[in-house]
């Protein structure tokens, strides 16, 4: 008489469950732990910095690392996110002597008056004459907007609305003029870019 041979089907299927239970945690696991060192990577890049530092105005800053840097023009120096399309999200830093008496409010309504002769719908949105850097030091912050027009002879751009943050402060006879730009509708998404820049300012 042939003894009935018993197979464990019961045992060997939750077996097979269970190693197919922590495949799938240890997947999952693996993805989420990518995502994270995804997202480090990413705001490493997006925050990296280079510094500037220029003699003759006394300014050391740093600023984005992809962003490029030029100073042919009627200030210290500029760097723009030249990778950004449309208008191209800046950073101006400018000087000027200024005697004992002027104040920042005098440069705030000097300034305002030659944007509203140059540009396209100048218009000030808030005037904050409380504002201090991250250093302390005393200053006035001023938000406005204009439209901004490219002039290409190859590209046929619309008009866009441009958001600005001047922060201009007074040490020691010199007036510094620190300028954010970027497109409205981009302006509060790239606005930690000037803060960073504020907080590593000397000056």
């Amino acid at each position: 008489m042939t003894t009935p041979t018993i197979v464990e089907i019961g045992r060997q299927e939750e077996q097979g469950t269970l190693r197919q239970r922590w495949s799938h945690y240890f997947v999952l696991l693996y993805g989420l732990l990518c995502l994270i060192i995804g997202v480090n990577l990413r705001d490493s890049t997006l925050n990296a910095t280079t510094n500037y530092s220029d003699v003759t105005s006394g300014i050391r800053a740093a600023y984005p690392l992809t962003w490029v840097i030029d100073n042919d023009g009627p200030y210290v120096f500029r760097v723009r996110d030249m990778a950004r399309i449309g208008f191209k999200t800046s950073i101006v830093v400018d000087t000027q002597p200024v005697s004992l008496s002027t104040t920042t409010r005098n440069l705030v309504d000097a300034l305002s008056l030659d944007r509203g002769n140059t540009l396209t719908g100048y218009r000030i949105l808030e005037i904050d004459d409380a504002y201090t850097l991250p250093d302390d030091t005393p200053a006035t912050a001023v938000t406005y907007t204009y439209v901004n027009v490219e002039v290409s002879p190859i590209l046929q751009t619309l008009p866009s609305i441009v958001e600005g943050f001047d922060v201009i402060a007074i040490r020691q006879g010199q007036a510094v003029i620190l300028s954010f730009l970027a497109d409205a509708s981009v302006f509060e998404e790239q606005r930690p870019v000037m803060d960073r820049f504020l907080e590593s300012l000397e000056f």
